[in-house]
């Protein structure tokens, strides 16, 4: 089914079967996911981030999300990508994670199922996500964007309000030396693109 390196292949197809069986997947889903998974074949990070949450779901949601994440990437291209996947670690554990990291413009992309509901998880999303965008070694902080692409928004004007306030943080930060860094969150039911 897939030609992901073959100790992957194999545990993805015993996730498949695992997932099903729990009803955490159907058909349509595993054959997307397969689909998507073949297509990114050799984009680094694709075995340790989507393919793994995959394998270690534990409900329909994380499926989902692993889903959402090989599609986007899938949509970006295979080509296009730097890597997946990118964490941060503070001595051994780890303290943050990127989705997807974009080739030419080092664009960060963050896939989430549904975003901006309340004002404190955005601002703690945003917080997250830009920390581990100025600690990673390869990320560019300033002048980079960070997109958050999400299935569907709550409140637009709690993430349009959050961004402003972000970006207004970042540039007043003696430790960013004043960066700019460009926040948009895409809403993917309605094709809106919120950037504050």
């Amino acid at each position: 089914m897939l030609d992901l390196d073959v100790n992957r292949a194999e545990e993805l197809r015993s996730a498949f079967a695992r997932q099903y069986d729990r009803g955490n997947a159907d058909l349509e889903e595993i054959e997307k996911f397969a689909t998507h998974a073949d297509n990114l074949e050799g984009v680094d990070g694709l075995n340790s981030g989507p393919v793994d949450d995959f394998i270690q779901a534990g409900d329909s949601g994380n499926v989902r999300g692993a889903l959402d994440e090989v599609r986007r990437a899938d949509e970006i291209g295979s080509a296009n990508i730097e890597r997946m996947n990118i964490e941060v670690y503070d001595g051994k554990e780890r303290v943050g994670e990127l989705d997807i990291q974009v080739k030419e413009s080092g664009k960060i992309v963050e896939s989430k199922g549904s975003f901006g509901y309340d004002e404190q998880q955005v601002r703690s999303q945003f917080n997250k996500k830009l920390s581990v965008m100025e600690e990673h070694d390869s990320v560019a902080f300033d002048g980079n964007t960070l997109e958050v692409r999400a299935n569907k928004i709550g409140d637009d004007d709690i993430v349009a309000s959050q961004i402003i306030q972000m970006k207004k943080d970042i540039s007043e930060m003696d430790e960013s030396n004043h960066s700019n860094v460009d926040i948009k969150v895409v809403d993917e039911s309605s094709d809106k693109i919120i950037t504050g």
